[in-house]
Parts: structure tokens; sequence; C-alpha cells
């Protein structure tokens, strides 16, 4: 009987960076990387896939410092990941050294407790939801563009109101049906467009710095904001940002959380 070897290699982390003003996928090839501080190397499959093998699923502080972006620091929490595919979207933000000076609005300032900071298009209409299964976690667009929508993070805006429900795509079954980690708890109307989230980033002293691209034919973001348990939206405009651009809203302004029994449907 011939002897032989069985090989097994485990897969313990798929990296995929992405621009967060344009959403691309940016292929990680001049990116370096620490792992609780020390160096580590990812291989690079291509098309801006990033693997991590046999080095144990252990949580830890991930490190990513790439040319043209502000280096970020992010926990790696398995328990929140796919154990047969453990993918990772880590959103990028332009440090402006690569870009013209006009394709950015920059919100940059201190707010003293905020956590997050993010932001939807106003102008994006190119997909609107048609439908919510609950049950099944299942969201269904109208997409008549065939965009891919292979981000992760994207929102349900309310574009009367202007707010917008954060949503997490957990698997994409077909350009029209997505399925949802979480479920929609915002009442929604057909106009209600689905739009790619834009981060921004908060120091622990509340500096932040959020980058916007510039569109031309409605200049008009709406900014979703953190301070612990405390959230509210703000619009902006990007042809004319306030001093400072964020503020705290009073109690009345602050906007309402949606009830966690409310589900979508219109």
């Amino acid at each position: 009987m011939a002897d032989f070897t069985v090989i097994r290699h485990s897969l313990d982390l798929v990296l995929h960076l992405t621009d967060t003003t344009t959403g691309s996928l940016l292929s990680g090839a001049d990116a370096s990387f620490t792992r609780d501080g020390k160096p580590i190397r990812f291989l690079n499959k291509g098309n801006g896939h990033l693997i991590l093998i046999d080095t144990g699923r252990e949580d830890f502080s991930l490190g990513v410092s790439l040319p043209g972006y502000v280096p970020r620091t992010v926990s790696v929490r398995y328990e929140e990941l796919k154990p047969m595919y453990p993918a990772l979207e880590l959103p990028m933000i332009p440090d402006g050294s690569e870009k013209s000076p006009g394709e950015y609005a920059e919100l940059r300032g201190r707010l003293e407790g905020l956590t997050e900071l993010e932001a939807v298009w106003l102008g994006e209409n190119a997909c609107m939801i048609r439908s919510f299964n609950p049950r099944r976690g299942l969201l269904t667009l109208f997409n008549p563009h065939h965009l891919n929508m292979d981000r992760v993070f994207y929102a349900l805006v309310d574009p009367d109101r202007e707010v917008y429900e954060a949503l997490k795509i957990e698997a994409r079954i077909s350009d029209t049906q997505f399925l949802l980690a979480d479920k929609l708890n915002m009442e929604f109307g057909s106009h209600f467009p689905v739009s790619r989230r834009v981060f921004g980033m908060v120091q622990e002293d509340g500096t932040y710095l959020l980058r916007l691209a510039l569109h031309g034919d409605d200049p008009r973001w709406v900014v979703r904001c953190r301070a612990g348990e405390r959230e509210w939206f703000q619009t902006v405009d990007t042809k004319s940002l306030p001093e400072p651009p964020l503020k705290l809203p009073n109690e009345e302004q602050a906007a309402p959380r949606a009830d966690p029994a409310e589900k979508g449907g219109m």
C-alpha cells in the first residue's frame, strides 16, 4: 500500500479593503498589517481577496496601513464572522494625498462624546426597496440597472424624513434579493432607496473625519452620528458645509429610534 499524506489548511480570515468614498474594492498589494501590534502577512489571492491561513481563530486587533489612506485599527471578533467563510470588509478613508482637492468634501472637527460617524448620499436612487420578508430575512429590491450591490454595508433611506436604517448584507442571492444579517425595523415606502454607507473615523477624544464624494446633481448627504446610546441624523450640503460640521442636537430634535416590534411594509 502506497504511503500518502493528507495536508489540511485552515482558512482563518478573508479581508476585503474598500475605498469607503467610492465603494471600490482595493487590491491591498501595498498594504502592511499587524496582529496585536506585531507584523503579519496576508496572502494576496487577487481581486481584493487577502487571506490568513493556519494562524488560529483567536480574536485579535488588526492594524492596516495602506498608502493614500488613513491607517485603521479594528478588532477581529470571530463570533461575528461566518465559521465556514470568515470574511471581513474594512472601509478605508482616503487621506487626501493622492486625490484632487475638489473630489471630496471634508467634515473634520471634534465633538465630545462622539463614537460613530457615517453617511449616505441623498441623490442615490438606482435601487429601491420592493419588500422585506422578516421570517427569512430576505430583502427584495427594484434594481433595473443590475447593479452588483456586492458591498456589505448599506442603508434603507427615508428621503422624506432624511433618516435611514443601517443594513448589513449577509448574502447576495441575486441582482434583486439579498439576505440581511439583522431584521428590518423601519416602515418603508416603495420610493425608499437602498444606498451604500460611507464611513468616517472617530478618535477617543471625539475628533472626527468624514470625506464625502462631490456629486454635482445633488450635494446633500444624511450623516448619522452616535454618542454612546444616543443617535441622531444631520443633513449636510457639501457645497456649503456648516461650521462646525456636526452639532449635538437638542433632545427634542434627536431622531426617534425605530420600535423593534415594528417591521417594514407599505
